[in-house]
């Protein structure tokens, strides 16, 4: 069969990149194991999940050097089976992106503690975003009661884990603030407005404020843009890239952007990022939630917030927030009593938050956690 030469041009490309990308992120971390092995090196081993995920990157980069981290072998992921390593340590991130039931989750703790390998939980969400609590309840349990070490990003997060699942009583527990992703932390885009908002088609504008990130059960977003219809002032405009397809949002000339969700890149998020003045929080404070990248993004680049009563956000926003609620008609209230100098005050304490939450500053806390876990006498049975 004779293959056709653009078919090979379009594919070697595509076939190259991936090759690239399996190379670094399998294989590499494969034979520097297998080497540490070779030498009986005193490296921390930890398999990790998620591998690829931009969180576990950042957190890779920043413990690199002391840790060899390992990939598992997960759903879409091409990644050593784990019966070829031999780790110190397993690293759980996202439960849903395992990809596994009930059964294999079992039968996988049952291997780790068999193996002797100690299991440490960073626990992102309560339960999944998709729900489907009689799915996910269960195998959250299960990670729950063999869990050796959980880090948690607020104490809010913390209640709410240990009300919700039963963890073994030697279980070491850390509080761990979300640090910000260094792809959404340069601050130099912030002397780009100008031209982002000619390109986009904004008018200049001494505070605007941004809805960003999927849309979520918690997050009310059509709340928000029908609290800025019932609002008097007319000192601000709102730019909205968080609703469902299905929402009708309200029109109102102080709404300059109202458009659906879509994935894009970190630099496109930036820059949407660096036209805002103020990010946009309005969370159910009884919903699932445990915690929201959008709080490091806006400290990353050094904004202010408008946030809810939600537990999380009082405890890790400090004054970098003002208080918005998350009902029409409290965000109205907000809105009409919002100044300029309040936004300033806002934006300056992100600045100050931002020294104490990149992923420099979060390093030594991690390896002070992974060595009590190491040495906790949680059992292994």
């Amino acid at each position: 069969m004779r293959i056709r030469r653009d078919f090979l041009v379009d594919l070697l490309p595509s076939f190259l990149v991936g090759a690239y990308r399996r190379f670094f992120m399998w294989i590499m971390p494969t034979v520097r194991y297998a080497m540490s092995r070779r030498h009986a090196s005193s490296t921390l081993t930890v398999l990790i999940s998620s591998y690829e995920h931009s969180y576990v990157q950042n957190m890779r980069r920043a413990v690199g050097g002391s840790v060899l981290f390992v990939p598992i072998r997960q759903r879409h992921q091409f990644a050593t089976p784990l019966k070829f390593i031999h780790a110190d340590i397993f690293h759980l991130h996202f439960v849903d992106e395992l990809g596994f039931d009930l059964e294999k989750t079992t039968a996988l703790i049952a291997e780790l503690k068999g193996a002797g390998v100690k299991i440490v939980w960073t626990a992102h969400d309560l339960t999944p975003h998709s729900k489907e609590p009689g799915w996910f309840d269960p195998i959250f349990a299960a990670w729950a009661a063999a869990a050796d070490g959980v880090i948690h990003h607020s104490h809010f997060g913390e209640t709410l884990m240990q009300q919700r699942y039963h963890f073994g009583p030697d279980t070491v527990h850390t509080v761990i603030s979300n640090p910000y992703h260094r792809e959404h932390s340069n601050l130099a885009v912030l002397n780009q407005r100008s031209s982002i908002e000619a390109k986009w088609g904004l008018t200049p504008t001494p505070l605007r404020i941004g809805l960003l990130g999927s849309p979520r059960v918690e997050r009310q977003v059509m709340n928000f843009l029908r609290g800025v219809t019932l609002s008097t002032s007319h000192n601000f405009q709102v730019v909205c890239w968080s609703l469902r397809p299905s929402d009708n949002p309200p029109r109102d000339p102080r709404i300059a952007i109202a458009e659906a969700y879509q994935f894009t890149s970190d630099e496109v998020h930036e820059r949407r990022l660096a036209i805002c003045d103020l990010i946009a929080l309005p969370f159910d404070p009884d919903g699932e939630m445990l915690t929201s990248g959008l709080v490091s993004d806006a400290i990353a680049m050094g904004l202010g917030l408008l946030a809810s009563d939600w537990g999380f956000l009082k405890e890790t926003c400090g004054d970098a927030a003002i208080a918005c609620g998350h009902t029409p008609e409290t965000v109205a209230e907000c809105l009409n009593r919002l100044t300029i100098s309040d936004v300033r005050a806002a934006k300056d304490a992100s600045r100050t938050l931002r020294e104490t939450r990149s992923w420099e500053t979060a390093r030594e806390p991690i390896l002070k956690f992974y060595r009590s876990v190491i040495t906790s006498p949680h059992s292994l049975s």
